[in-house]
C-alpha cells in the first residue's frame, strides 16, 4: 500500500463542470500525485448507461476510469482506498492508497461526507464497500 500526506484536499460542487468532486494531491513515490473522484450533478440517462458512464469516475494524470473503487475506509483523518486491478492499470496508479488528511489543510469531515455521496451514486455494482464513514 502506497502512503502519502495530502498537501491539498477538498470537496466541491462544481457548477461550471456540473459535477460533485472530491480530490487530493501529494507526493507519491517522489512525484506529484493527484486523484479526483467525481460524479455528475444529473442522473444518468440512456446514453450514459450504454457507455458505462452511469457511475462515479476517477481522474488522475489525464486518465479517467468509471467506477473501480472496491473499498474506501475512513480511520479518523486517514482515507484508505482499494481499487480494482483494471482501474489501477488504466490510471497507472497503485491499487491501494492510504492518504493522511491534515485539518490545517482543509475540512476533513466535509471531504469524507462528500466522498461518500460520490461513491454511493450510480450503478450499484460499482459502489464500493464504505467503512468508518
Amino acid at each position: 500500500m502506497m502512503e502519502l500526506t495530502a498537501q491539498e484536499f477538498g470537496y466541491e460542487e462544481d457548477e461550471s463542470d456540473e459535477v460533485f468532486e472530491a480530490g487530493f494531491s501529494g507526493v507519491l513515490g517522489g512525484s506529484e500525485f493527484v486523484l479526483l473522484i467525481q460524479r455528475s450533478e444529473f442522473d444518468p440517462d440512456e446514453q450514459d448507461t450504454s457507455l458505462g458512464m452511469d457511475t462515479y469516475c476517477l481522474v488522475s494524470g489525464g486518465r479517467t476510469n468509471y467506477g473501480g473503487v472496491t473499498k474506501a475506509t475512513r480511520d479518523g483523518n486517514v482515507l484508505s482506498l482499494e481499487m480494482s486491478p483494471e482501474a489501477a492499470a488504466v490510471l497507472e496508479i497503485p491499487a491501494s492508497l492510504r492518504v493522511r488528511l491534515e485539518e490545517s489543510v482543509g475540512n476533513v469531515n466535509e471531504f469524507f461526507e462528500g466522498l461518500a455521496g460520490i461513491l454511493e451514486w450510480g450503478r450499484t455494482e460499482e459502489r464500493p464497500t464504505l467503512a468508518g464513514f
